[in-house]
Parts: C-alpha cells; structure tokens; sequence
C-alpha cells in the first residue's frame, strides 16, 4: 500500500468507526448514511490510488470499486473472495452483480449525486425544501439494514476497509 493509499483508507476506517458508533446510538438514519457513504468513498479513493495517480475528485467510485475487484487473475480474486467472506471467486461475482442496486443508491447519497432528491445532509429539493434529512425515513437505510443482501453488503464494507 502506497502512502496515498494509507491516507485514504486511515480516513475511511475512521468515518466507518464512527458509522459503527452512531448505529450503536441509535441516531438518525441521515448520520448513519452519510458516514457510511463518505467511508465506501474513501475506501474506493484507497484502492484508485494503487496506481499512484488521484482518481477522479467525485463521489462515484465504490461501483468502479466494486467491478475492480472481480478483474483479478483467477488465484487472487479467490483471495480476495475469501478475505471479504465468499467462499468461492464465483459468489463473490454473483454477490457483487446482485448488490449493484444498492451500492449505486448508497454512493449517490452524496448531495452532488443526489441532485434534488433525498441526500443525508441537506434539505431538499434545495430550491424549495420540504424534507428534512433528519426526519426522513432513507428506504436506502431500509434496504441496508433489513434485507440479507443488505446486511451483506454491510458486512462486505466492514471487511473490506479493515
């Protein structure tokens, strides 16, 4: 891991703990997704940098992130599988195809992607606001907590940033 790659994923472990506190607290689901969103963000920038060039200065890499990991030689995407809980290559690259829906919603939870519908920071829309993220019920938060492949996908961004 470069020095780069370091700083970023320091970052990413950091947002995910505090994720993991604030769940524990019960909070707002709003705070539960951003913190969420902001760790697979920089747990994407961490594996970008690898190449040791800034990837793209935006909120949209944990699907890039996501597909780079099933384009591996055979034996090091077997390691990876099992080091993120699959058992074979193959689950790892069928899980991976069945979450895309909801990682696609977690990584445009970032406002800039969220445009003018429902984001964990800001009222919306931003020209004329009637929803408060603090009291909005996420159908996102929904998903992710209270569907096997939610919980997966929970328990795979927990792997993989520590």
């Amino acid at each position: 891991m470069n020095d780069a790659q370091k700083l970023w994923q320091q970052q990413a472990q950091s947002d995910h703990n505090l994720f993991v506190r604030l769940r524990g607290l019960g909070v707002h689901e709003c705070h539960l997704l951003h913190y969420l969103q902001m760790a697979t963000e920089k747990l994407s920038k961490a594996y970008f940098w690898r190449s040791g060039k800034a990837p793209p200065k935006n909120h949209t890499g944990f699907i890039r992130f996501l597909k780079a990991l099933l384009d591996r030689r055979p034996a090091e995407l077997a390691r990876v599988a099992k080091a993120l809980g699959f058992g074979q290559s193959k689950d790892l690259n069928r899980w991976t195809a069945a979450v895309q829906s909801l990682a696609y919603s977690l990584q445009n939870m970032a406002p800039a992607e969220a445009r003018t519908g429902p984001n964990p920071e800001y009222p919306w829309p931003h020209e004329a606001p009637v929803h408060c993220p603090a009291t909005h019920s996420f159908a996102l938060w929904k998903a992710m907590s209270d569907t096997g492949q939610g919980r997966k996908l929970l328990e795979f961004i927990d792997r993989a940033i520590r």
